[in-house]
């Protein structure tokens, strides 16, 4: 059940994040609406990338390399389905400007969505080291 409420967790992040990175684009662009399709878009945008993400997150690294290492291939990864994705979906066109927007905008998501889940978790780790402080003393 804990594996299921990280998912959950993890898709609001990143379907948030792709939410915001799709209309801050569209806007740049000159779009005056997003079309209802796109919202779907996102949605399977962010259950695909958010399946990779809880695959490859969880993944223990041993080294600080290895956690260098894992969070590359993890952005690679999710360059690559998001590359695929955009050019079956008509965000991009399948050529280095189109290439080189999506990755951008990856970089974008991952920014965000591990952002909103390093302050919120840092939060309630706070509170529950507050919470036991509290409850059982400096000791």
């Amino acid at each position: 059940m804990k594996k299921i409420g990280e998912y959950v967790k993890w898709y609001v992040y990143i379907t948030t994040s792709i939410l915001m990175v799709v209309a801050l684009i569209f806007g740049l662009y000159g779009a005056e609406e997003l079309p209802g399709e796109t919202l779907w878009q996102i949605l399977v945008s962010g259950f695909v990338t958010t399946l990779l993400t809880v695959i490859m997150v969880y993944v223990d690294a041993v080294t600080v390399a290895g956690t260098v290492m894992k969070f590359i291939g993890h952005y690679a990864c999710l360059c690559t389905v998001m590359i695929v994705l955009g050019g079956w979906f008509g965000w991009i066109n399948l050529n280095v400007r189109g290439i080189v927007l999506m990755v951008c905008a990856v970089a974008a998501v991952y920014v965000l969505a591990f952002g909103a889940y390093y302050i919120i978790d840092l939060r309630a780790a706070k509170q529950m080291n507050q919470r036991l402080k509290e409850k059982y003393g400096e000791e």
